[in-house]
């Protein structure tokens, strides 16, 4: 254990070190929500009549899918540098020459990364929930249990991709092949996928149906597409039975599989 805090400070030192990526991540999320808000606040001045406030319940409600996909963008690059780092700078051969065992090796990106990615997905969270306050303008505000699965869901997204980007990134041992999936992944290939009926009830497999499962309001009937028309509006919904306790399943499965497929490549690679 007295081995362990070291590397994991390590860890947290060498991603904070990349200025870029620090700056830019904190961006996505922190950024995302100022911009947000301010520009939903400029609309609400022009014109209170057709669009309402920035904050309140609804606000909050109208900031989680753009919430959700910046939050998921800097996990990913967050992950993907803490998993591919070593190699691309070429001190892994140094590393595994200290005597460190190669498993520890790849278990302390984990929390060293998620030091650097929590702090900032709190700071965002918390100034969402400021917003929906502050901005309010007399609508509803969100009550604490909203507040609470809020924050639960972001830190899934975060968790998710994070551990999900670092494991594929050791695997292939590249930071922007792993970007790239999984930002192709997130973005479009399983959107495209979920809207896909004939899949069925396997879509609840994907990550990204489990995470919108535990977006607050949300319900254990999930609306994935159009549904089947058999006349002009006529349709059948195309639903996924979805229960929480099976999205946090799924969410613990994608995040076990990647982390043992980096923690294998990790200790059998070449030095």
């Amino acid at each position: 254990m007295n081995r362990v805090v070291p590397m994991i400070s390590a860890e947290w030192l060498k991603l904070r070190k990349r200025r870029g990526l620090f700056w830019f991540s904190l961006f996505l999320i922190v950024g995302s929500v100022i911009l947000a808000n301010a520009i939903e606040t400029a609309y609400h001045l022009s014109n209170s009549v057709k669009y309402g406030p920035a904050g309140g319940a609804g606000g909050l409600m109208n900031s989680v899918t753009l919430f959700g996909i910046t939050s998921a963008l800097a996990a990913i690059l967050v992950g993907a540098a803490a998993g591919a780092q070593d190699v691309e700078a070429g001190v892994f051969r140094n590393l595994v020459a200290t005597g460190q065992s190669r498993l520890r090796l790849a278990l302390v990106r984990i929390p060293g990364g998620l030091l650097m990615l929590a702090p900032m997905l709190i700071v965002g969270w918390a100034l969402e929930v400021g917003a929906s306050f502050a901005l309010a303008a007399g609508t509803p505000t969100p009550d604490a249990t909203t507040l609470l699965v809020t924050l639960g869901w972001l830190m899934a997204i975060g968790l998710l991709n994070f551990t999900v980007a670092l494991g594929l990134a050791a695997l292939l041992r590249s930071r922007a092949f792993a970007i790239g999936i999984m930002v192709a992944w997130e973005l479009a290939g399983s959107r495209v996928i979920n809207r896909i009926a004939q899949f069925g009830d396997w879509r609840a497999l994907s990550s990204t149906v489990a995470t919108d499962r535990l977006v607050p309001g949300s319900s254990n009937m999930m609306r994935l597409g159009e549904g089947t028309c058999t006349a002009p509006g006529v349709c059948t919904p195309d639903i996924v039975n979805v229960s929480i306790t099976a999205a946090l399943v799924v969410i613990l499965g994608w995040i076990v599989l990647f982390t043992a497929m980096g923690v294998w490549r990790t200790v059998t690679q070449d030095a």
